[in-house]
């Protein structure tokens, strides 16, 4: 079960559930298009919900560390992850958030990894939209939103997740 909520923070470059401890960042405020430096990035697999038998799967909260940089040209400013755990094979291999005005946002389609009740692993196609929010104190906090469009793990799994400077 651990696979498939893995799987999903592969999308974001995550391989390995291990947090680094690394050096202090800069703080992001709501009112600035910044993100930058070493983040412990969790996601709340314990709080997941949804309509896919993998939002039911138990699981426990795991954190990795990501340096992050932002680059604004052209009116549009992108968060990309410079550093970090190397994603799977089923996820991109690089990861950037777009500005919207208020939070970062990235959409993407992949393949889940569904375990199914005898343990082995299908690929099932799925689209994904991730948001994190600045908050005052320099986190940012957000969702995962993951609809997996067919195969055993078809429906929604949507899991909390927080970024905190490292």
């Amino acid at each position: 079960m651990a696979r498939v909520i893995l799987a999903s923070f592969k999308v974001f470059g995550v391989a390995s559930s291990a947090a680094l401890v690394l050096i202090a960042a800069p703080v992001v405020h709501a009112d600035e298009a910044f993100w930058g430096g070493w983040y412990k990035i969790t996601f709340h697999t314990d709080q997941k919900s949804g309509t896919s038998v993998a939002a039911t799967q138990q699981e426990t909260p795991y954190t990795a560390s990501f340096k992050i940089t932002t680059d604004c040209a052209a009116d549009i400013c992108t968060a990309s992850v410079l550093d970090g755990p190397t994603p799977k094979d089923n996820a991109a291999q690089s990861t950037s958030f777009v500005w919207t005005g208020s939070q970062w946002s990235r959409s993407n389609s992949w393949r889940w990894d569904c375990t199914l009740p005898d343990g082995t692993i299908t690929y099932d196609p799925a689209h994904s939209v991730t948001n994190y929010t600045p908050q005052s104190d320099g986190s940012l906090a957000g969702t995962f939103q993951t609809t997996i469009e067919s195969g055993a793990c078809q429906g929604t799994v949507t899991i909390p997740v927080t970024a905190a400077p490292a």
